[in-house]
């Protein structure tokens, strides 16, 4: 069942817009496609599904960054942890300082007429169809749920811990419903970073690639850390376009010292052209414990299967042996609860609840009230490279479209500017914060964080940080 339309007119601004996101995703993804012809491989990597593989050794890593002393025995975290920068107490604002500008559907609708037949490489999009968050800020919404992460911390059971483990892995899709609107495409050496003292984590993020476009993720907290390597692939066949990430998902606990790989689901935007557009994740989502070689699968299932209970999510919990000893119930979009095969007697165990949105989030992009927190002025930035230093962004945050899109351009081309200059130089780029390595358990290489980010902080000194703004 659809659900009813409060404004027909804001309704059918809302399907034009999400054509204007396929017609982004085709763009770029001409833009990849195009720009592979003319760059030179000079090194050897092959994509997969499950991450990048590369021929010929290298240094081998867990993801971890190997902590050396730094201060009286304490790791880069614990300094972090002790400092005014984790322990300062934060006013959180409630909601964003504009709402979003209802859609002018005719000039919509002229746009979309102006780009058939084009080539959407030189299309320009534009800045209306945003939302106020750059990617590695919606990558940040990963940790909306990292109290999970700290319960299962201190699971005694593996499957258990396993189970908890799964559910973080799904909650990222709770935030989807109602976001209509893309982030900013990160800048070459953007960064972001976040510190929340309540869940007890700091993350830092990095766009370490522009072609191919690559974020590379971290947080650490007392009992664990999580690190991602996130890049998509797409698929355009007319009537649908699937959005493929590749690259693994990564958490360890500190506490036992489990291992944990996941892959994102499959997303499918549907009825490109005709119909009622709609959008589903599908497949089935693997998470290894590589510790005990345990398993959890998720099933993600698309609405033509099963129409109006897309949302259900099922899973099951398999021992070393490939056993059934758990499953798992709910929606992705609600809860989930883990319920036991053999022991039929055991209550169900709350794994996840989602979190409720704001009353007026659909004026305000559909943010949760953990997104409307990551681009919040009063954060206290040191870092040049931070994205809540972009002029673009805030300009659109406090409703100024104009200035924003003027500004968008500006950086654009800066960017673009930046690129030519080492190409003539024949240097190439280097992330400052994260390196690439394998990883011993998966076999796959991964962007990791090499250190350096927190102390610096601290410091207050980012000297060899670009100035990409």
């Amino acid at each position: 069942m659809v659900d009813a339309i409060d404004d027909p007119i804001d309704y059918l601004g809302e399907i034009a817009f999400e054509r204007l996101y396929v017609i982004e995703a085709v763009r770029e993804s001409l833009c990849r496609f195009q720009f592979s012809k003319r760059i030179v491989q000079h090194d050897t990597h092959t994509s997969t599904r499950h991450g990048t593989y590369r021929k010929g050794k290298r240094p081998m890593s867990s993801g971890l960054l190997e902590h050396e002393p730094m201060e009286d025995d304490l790791t880069e975290f614990n300094l972090l942890q002790k400092s005014s920068v984790f322990t300062k107490k934060r006013s959180r604002r409630q909601r964003l300082p504009a709402a979003r500008e209802r859609s002018s559907l005719r000039s919509l609708i002229n746009f979309m007429k102006s780009v058939v037949g084009k080539d959407l490489t030189k299309v320009t999009m534009p800045v209306h169809f945003n939302e106020p968050l750059s990617f590695l800020q919606r990558l940040a919404e990963d940790l909306e749920y990292a109290d999970v992460l700290n319960r299962a911390s201190f699971c005694k059971n593996s499957l258990v811990q396993l189970a908890h483990v799964a559910a973080f892995a799904s909650s990222t899709y709770s935030t989807v419903l109602g976001r209509f609107w893309k982030p900013f495409n990160p800048l070459l050496g953007e960064t972001f970073e976040f510190v929340n003292p309540t869940a007890g984590y700091a993350l830092i993020a990095e766009q370490v690639s522009h072609h191919p476009p690559i974020s590379a993720l971290h947080a650490e907290s007392d009992h664990w850390i999580f690190w991602q390597e996130y890049k998509l692939d797409t698929k355009f066949r007319g009537q649908f376009l699937k959005v493929i990430p590749t690259g693994l998902c990564h958490v360890k606990f500190k506490t036992d010292g489990h291992h944990f790989t996941w892959q994102k689901p499959i997303t499918t935007i549907h009825n490109i052209l005709v119909g009622s557009i709609y959008v589903d994740q599908e497949g089935d989502v693997v998470v290894t414990n590589h510790s005990t070689r345990e398993q959890c699968r998720l099933h993600f299932q698309p609405v033509r299967e099963v129409q109006e209970s897309f949302k259900q999510l099922s899973g099951e919990v398999l021992n070393s042996k490939g056993h059934v000893k758990y499953n798992i119930v709910g929606a992705w979009d609600r809860s989930l609860e883990l319920h036991s095969v053999d022991d039929t007697d055991m209550d169900p165990i709350d794994l996840w609840t989602a979190n409720t949105k704001p009353e007026d989030s659909w004026r305000y992009y559909g943010f949760t009230q953990f997104s409307i927190q990551l681009n919040d002025p009063e954060y206290d930035v040191s870092c040049h490279t931070d994205c809540r230093v972009r002029t673009d962004i805030r300009l659109l945050e406090c409703g100024k479209i104009d200035a924003s899109a003027s500004e968008k351009h500006r950086l654009e081309e800066k960017q673009r500017g930046a690129r030519k200059q080492r190409d003539l130089a024949g240097q190439a780029w280097i992330p400052r914060w994260f390196v690439s390595l394998e990883d011993a358990d998966s076999g796959t290489f991964c962007y990791v964080y090499k250190g350096g980010y927190w102390k610096a902080r601290l410091k207050g000194q980012f000297v060899d940080s670009p100035y990409i703004y």
